[in-house]
């Protein structure tokens, strides 16, 4: 009897224990989070990326030909109008050429009225030998000139008709040289019009190449101008996320060089062919341009505000690829791969973690579209330490907002 007794002891003692330790658990605090509520909204998927500002196109005044350049005053940022001289050339040496090639052609011109006089006399000597040759010719037969006589007048006209062949070779000799040096000027009278270098556009200097006089050769940079007006921003986008992007995306262009207020812009063209391209940290990366078009009236106001914003600045641009109204929205921090790579979350249900597999939709860089798993007002945990497991007790700190 009395070890009957005992062991009911036992048994009530270690009842009471467990219920201690149910209670216990039901009223421990649990393991600190931090949660979100998942929540209806509008989310949309971006491609966020580093760029700079550029220019469509960038007119790079050269020299024209090897010369002597004068001194340039315009210095960076100097407004230019289409037309006007920004750079000129030292043209005496043109000047003086010029002179003496028109001396020298007055002289052909001269030479050859000369060579075609020569030539309408020895014609006209050749018809008279002619005459005279034929006229002996036909007296002959009679015997009333000498054989000698007919002679004598043959040797004559062919002397005459070569003598007007030379007079003819001359002619066009002197006429082919004069079109030769007629060129010279020509070529002169070009490189003195282009010694005043002009601007294509209306627009500002970007770059001065050469400052004081100095002999350059053709082709050598003088000055960079282009159109600020036309100012636009290109990204190096990886090609695995350039592909959702199409010409007419909403772009937003952030950053320290745009101010505390983005500005908007539309991606105007995605270059056909990507490159290769090593990161910072050694990788390599294949990636492809992305030109996008400033809206104009965002670059008046950030301009209008006194901000200088020019080409070649770093700005962040984020593309957006698409978008979804009336979503259920959670934190991208709350999701999680499982052991067979599929998305999940924590959910807080009656005060502990609650393992739930999800499927999604769009997401970006902070947010992430539930298509299954979740409703909208369930609270998911946002970064969930490594000690929460399923079905361990929490308790949740403030709401952090999406």
């Amino acid at each position: 009897m009395k070890k009957k007794r005992r062991t009911w002891w036992v048994i009530g003692a270690l009842l009471a224990v467990v219920v201690v330790i149910v209670v216990a658990d039901e009223m421990s605090a649990g393991s600190p989070v931090q949660t979100a509520a998942a929540e209806k909204g509008t989310i949309r998927a971006y491609v966020e990326e580093r760029a700079r500002t550029t220019l469509p196109r960038v007119y790079r005044i050269t020299m024209p030909y090897a010369g002597r350049v004068k001194p340039i005053v315009l210095k960076e940022g100097s407004p230019v109008r289409k037309g006007e001289a920004v750079a000129r050339l030292d043209t005496d040496n043109l000047e003086t050429s010029l002179t003496q090639y028109n001396e020298v052609l007055d002289a052909f011109e001269k030479a050859v009225q000369s060579a075609r006089i020569a030539v309408g006399a020895s014609e006209a000597v050749e018809e008279y030998e002619k005459w005279v040759s034929e006229a002996i010719q036909k007296l002959y037969p009679d015997n009333l000139v000498s054989e000698m006589a007919v002679r004598e007048s043959v040797k004559n006209f062919i002397e005459a008709r070569a003598v007007s062949m030379e007079d003819n070779l001359t002619y066009y000799a002197m006429t082919a040289l004069n079109a030769a040096f007629k060129l010279l000027p020509v070529y002169t009278e070009r490189d003195l019009d282009r010694s005043p270098l002009i601007s294509p556009i209306d627009g500002v200097v970007l770059k001065r190449y050469v400052e004081n006089e100095v002999v350059l050769g053709a082709g050598d940079s003088l000055l960079d101008i282009g159109d600020p007006a036309a100012l636009e921003v290109t990204a190096e986008i990886l090609t695995e996320e350039a592909g959702a992007i199409s010409p007419g995306d909403p772009v937003e262009i952030f950053g320290p060089a745009v101010g505390a207020e983005s500005i908007r812009g539309t991606v105007r063209r995605i270059f056909p062919e990507g490159f290769t391209k090593i990161s910072s940290l050694g990788v390599e990366q294949q990636r492809v341009k992305v030109k996008v078009e400033i809206d104009p009236e965002d670059l008046e106001k950030l301009r209008s505000s006194g901000r200088n914003f020019g080409v070649q600045y770093r700005v962040r641009v984020r593309i957006y690829t698409d978008e979804k109204k009336n979503a259920v929205i959670i934190p991208r921090t709350a999701l999680f791969r499982g052991p067979a790579g599929e998305w999940q979350a924590f959910t807080v249900r009656d005060g502990k973690a609650r393992l739930v597999k999800l499927k999604l939709g769009l997401t970006n860089d902070r947010q992430a579209e539930v298509t299954d798993g979740l409703a909208a007002g369930d609270t998911v945990i946002i970064a969930p330490p490594t000690t929460v497991k399923d079905g361990t007790r929490v308790a949740m700190g403030s709401d952090r907002g999406k």
